[in-house]
């Protein structure tokens, strides 16, 4: 067990190093945007990106989930190449159909969603957008079944500098305003996709399966509902936001959203690592311990990272940096949401964690049924919650509908592949995180109670006989 841990752990730190750094990258053309435009432009280029992210689902339809599950399925090299080599002209073929509606129709989309025609151009730049993401999504996947996972990162990384590089170029040198936002994206989209094709050309071949193609589409299909859900659930917040308040509630909420970054990372990296690992591993008689040490193990990693984040947000986001703060005056009052988005990508981690049994079963088309319910209680919650609460109330409306995608998802998925979670531990975890944050909100006024409550919730762990950290601690005395 503890060589397959090991295994996964490095997978994952090699993700997370990596995804750390990127969006860190990234993450620096926050205090850029916040400083540089204002919350109004700000939520017009967020509505842009949620956008982005809905049709990203559309343009994916679960292929790289249907290609990986096919892969890992085989160790002829022949078929191998056949799968990756079918998998990449069907996404090509869509992905130039829906880029192709999507210029046409630039114009009603830009009238529609941002209530202004000016912004046709950059609905022109999407379809581009969209198109190569869409052909780079299956060699990643590639790279990622093949463990290739230092390649992967090199090449994301080269995604988003080229991304920093030409947003700071663009907006502060240019002033081109968010339209250089979206033509950063559209270069660097570019750019990727030819790299990440010359990594795995060796593998292509004129080969396209109809066979494969039904096969693809049997399993990937249920991921569109699915994905179209997760990231209503993430999402929809900003255009009910905008509907009920204005476009600078939406960039200051996307703001604070935003901060939710340093969670995301960890269950991005984590999920990077768990699908290819899971899909190997599954079918051996030690998989189902391993995968409740796996799930004790990040309910511990993301109760410590919440916490301390928590504990000290108020100073990262005021950090100043060449005169610039992590974010702009303007949108500090975004603050006070970040705890709890935070929260809410560890339940997501959550449900990542039991989703295992339904590739195992090929139950695929449980998925969308499985966060749909949560996707509305989001939305319904929204429109109770932010008319009384503002951003607050989005905030918690997403935490609420992470919980019951959760809580949804274990009993049906135990039913298929009943994994023994060690739960006696993992109260342990939460009880402490519990007296810590409660430490934090009565008594976090100052940097030494800060650092006492991060402290507490060490302490907890150490004595409560929990024995992964125990063991890590005698290891280290011997």
């Amino acid at each position: 067990m503890s060589r397959q841990i090991i295994n996964l752990t490095k997978q994952t730190l090699t993700y997370g190093v990596g995804n750390i750094l990127t969006r860190f990258i990234t993450f620096l053309l926050l205090p850029l945007f916040t400083n540089l435009l204002t919350p109004e432009e700000y939520g017009l280029a967020t509505l842009v990106f949620v956008f982005l992210g809905f049709m990203n689902i559309i343009y994916h339809y679960g292929i790289d989930s249907a290609f990986l599950r096919s892969f890992a399925d085989t160790e002829d090299e022949d078929n191998k190449r056949r799968l990756f080599s079918t998998a990449i002209w069907l996404s090509l073929g869509t992905g130039f159909m829906f880029s192709t509606l999507i210029y046409t129709f630039s114009y009603s989309l830009s009238s529609l969603l941002l209530k202004d025609p000016q912004y046709v151009n950059i609905f022109r730049m999407a379809a581009g957008i969209l198109l190569f993401d869409a052909a780079a999504h299956v060699p990643f996947a590639l790279l990622r079944m093949n463990e290739k996972a230092k390649t992967f990162i090199i090449i994301k990384l080269i995604n988003v500098i080229t991304t920093l590089g030409l947003n700071i170029y663009l907006i502060t040198i240019v002033k081109t305003g968010i339209s250089g936002i979206f033509l950063s994206a559209f270069i660097a989209s570019v750019i990727t996709m030819i790299i990440v094709s010359l990594v795995t050309i060796s593998s292509l071949r004129f080969n396209f399966s109809l066979i494969l193609v039904k096969k693809y589409l049997k399993f990937g299909l249920p991921f569109v509902p699915a994905g179209l859900a997760s990231i209503m659930m993430e999402t929809i917040d900003r255009y009910i936001l905008a509907h009920l308040k204005d476009t600078a509630t939406v960039g200051l909420y996307s703001a604070g959203y935003k901060l939710g970054v340093f969670m995301l990372l960890i269950t991005t990296a984590f999920n990077y690592a768990w699908q290819p690992f899971f899909l190997r591993i599954g079918n051996t008689k030690e998989a189902k311990p391993i995968f409740a040490r796996v799930f004790t193990y990040y309910i511990l990693g993301t109760s410590f990272v919440w916490i301390t984040l928590t504990a000290f947000m108020h100073e990262i986001i005021r950090f100043q940096f060449f005169g610039f703060s992590f974010i702009g005056p303007s949108f500090y009052n975004s603050e006070i949401i970040i705890s709890v988005v935070l929260l809410a990508y560890i339940f997501q981690g959550v449900y990542l964690n039991f989703i295992p049994g339904i590739y195992f079963e090929k139950k695929t088309h449980y998925i969308p049924l499985l966060i749909l319910p949560g996707a509305l209680v989001n939305i319904c919650l929204n429109f109770v919650l932010i008319p009384r609460f503002g951003i607050m109330g989005a905030a918690i409306a997403t935490l609420v509908g992470y919980i019951v995608m959760a809580f949804i998802t274990f009993p049906v998925t135990q039913k298929l592949f009943k994994v023994p979670y060690e739960w006696g531990q993992i109260s342990k975890i939460v009880l402490s995180s519990l007296v810590a944050i409660y430490t934090i909100i009565n008594f976090g006024n100052s940097l030494p109670y800060k650092f006492l409550s991060v402290f507490i919730f060490l302490i907890l762990i150490l004595f409560m006989n929990f024995p992964l950290v125990k063991a890590k601690v005698k290891y280290f005395f011997k």
